[in-house]
């Protein structure tokens, strides 16, 4: 699907952060030189004659072997002690994903190319599909082997109970333990986290992984296969402001986006969020309902939309998130709005910051052309269509790579702390919280 070692890369803006008391800013960001990071080959070849990315097939979690789950969390846990290729903001690989996560909650200035919040706008799951390709390589890179990344069908109560059994990525914690994973690969002592979120948002830094599961108001419970078929049922891929308020009766990215009566974003204190958010759907419900809120109401690991990925459920949940998307794009030939004349870093042929030589057009594409495709697909019908292949078109292909940042910004806005944090995920029934952070 992918080349699978670093190569170097072209220049792309630099991210407005650093790991490890340094300042975030809220203004413009300056350009980093040429780095060397994993790649993300979305396809391969030369000239004229089109090579077809060779396809893994990513899958349930229900249909994985126990030697598939295991390869998987050692994967995942090798890139916790694996040097980052040339990112000097943290000091192992799977940090620099949680990193690049927080980069895009940074409001950023006007610059040519600085635009997208990857969660807030049209760019939610394309940015999210270039992500999950970039770590799925690094994973690929560290174990030697493809690993195609798994997905949680949060629909599926057996499907979550495979998530959250001791051999995969274990349970929620509990509430004597102030909700800290204590059991399964991820508990603490095994999974240092070291990237923390704002302030603002997460007073609590903690050390070590929170899952206080189902206790946010809006989140006690996870969607329901029918959510996924109303979300299917959307007519357009997205629909005018592009942000939190387009309309979800058309939007399918808003009504996937999940939140629910939010009037747009504001950028406050560096940061860009959600305004008057009332609730959640899909995707931000199943963040919500894992990380929960702690008896101390401090939100959980999923909850903390900036550096979420510090839990690895992240992954499973953006992987299903990517399958849903990829049922309403087959269906709709890949539409993907707005053309133009929307926000920048949302139009159609905007750059997916940072990946200066992906745009949100190379990612509304089908899965396939990418090198990767689904054991099987939502239907509207609420029927898993299972896939045996996919036409894809001929297309003169080229080698995208993933680059990393190292330059440190200049105006200070809200200073994050660097640390390690440990969780552990229970399904005893929880006590309903309600919860100030900002809604994904």
């Amino acid at each position: 699907m992918r080349s699978h070692s670093p190569r170097p890369v072209g220049k792309r803006p630099a991210i407005a952060v650093l790991v490890a008391l340094v300042a975030f800013t809220a203004a413009a960001c300056t350009s980093g030189g040429p780095q060397a990071g994993s790649a993300v080959a979305i396809s391969s070849g030369s000239g004229s004659q089109a090579v077809p990315p060779p396809v893994v097939v990513r899958k349930n979690v229900m249909s994985m072997t126990t030697a598939e789950k295991t390869d998987f969390v050692s994967a995942v846990k090798k890139l916790k002690t694996t040097p980052a290729p040339n990112d000097t903001r943290v000091t192992n690989w799977y940090d620099h994903f949680v990193a690049e996560n927080l980069s895009k909650l940074i409001c950023w200035s006007a610059t040519v190319n600085q635009g997208g919040y990857g969660n807030y706008g049209p760019d939610l799951l394309t940015w999210h599909r270039a992500f999950l390709l970039e770590f799925q390589d690094a994973l690929t890179q560290v174990a030697g082997h493809p690993i195609p990344l798994p997905y949680w069908d949060w629909t599926d109560p057996a499907s979550t109970a495979v998530v959250f059994a001791d051999d995969f990525m274990g349970p929620s914690g509990k509430s004597g333990d102030n909700y800290v994973v204590t059991d399964g690969p991820f508990a603490k002592g095994q999974w240092a986290i070291n990237v923390k979120g704002f302030t603002t948002d997460n007073p609590g830094q903690f050390d070590d992984l929170v899952r206080a599961t189902g206790t946010i108001g809006d989140a006690t419970e996870l969607p329901a296969a029918s959510d996924v078929q109303h979300a299917l049922d959307r007519p357009l891929y997205d629909a005018a402001p592009f942000d939190p308020s387009s309309d979800s009766d058309s939007s399918f990215r808003a009504f996937l986006g999940g939140n629910i009566g939010a009037s747009g974003t504001q950028c406050k204190e560096g940061i860009i969020r959600v305004v008057d958010a009332s609730g959640s759907r899909l995707d931000t419900t199943v963040l919500r309902y894992v990380g929960g809120v702690n008896d101390d109401g401090h939100i959980g690991s999923l909850t903390d939309t900036a550096t979420a990925p510090n839990d690895p459920v992240f992954w499973l949940v953006y992987a299903n998130a990517d399958r849903v998307a990829e049922a309403w794009w087959k269906n709709r030939k890949y539409q993907y709005l707005p053309e133009s004349g929307g926000p920048n870093g949302a139009n159609l042929n905007d750059v997916l910051y940072p990946y200066t030589d992906l745009t949100n057009g190379s990612m509304a594409k089908p899965a396939e052309q990418l090198g990767y495709s689904y054991d099987s697909l939502p239907t509207a019908g609420g029927v898993p269509e299972t896939l045996t292949t996919v036409t894809t078109t001929t297309e003169t292909a080229t080698t995208h790579t993933t680059p990393t940042t190292t330059t440190t910004p200049t105006t200070t806005t809200t200073t994050p702390t660097t640390t390690t944090t440990n969780t552990t995920a229970t399904t005893s029934t929880p006590t309903t919280r309600t919860s100030g952070s900002t809604t994904q």
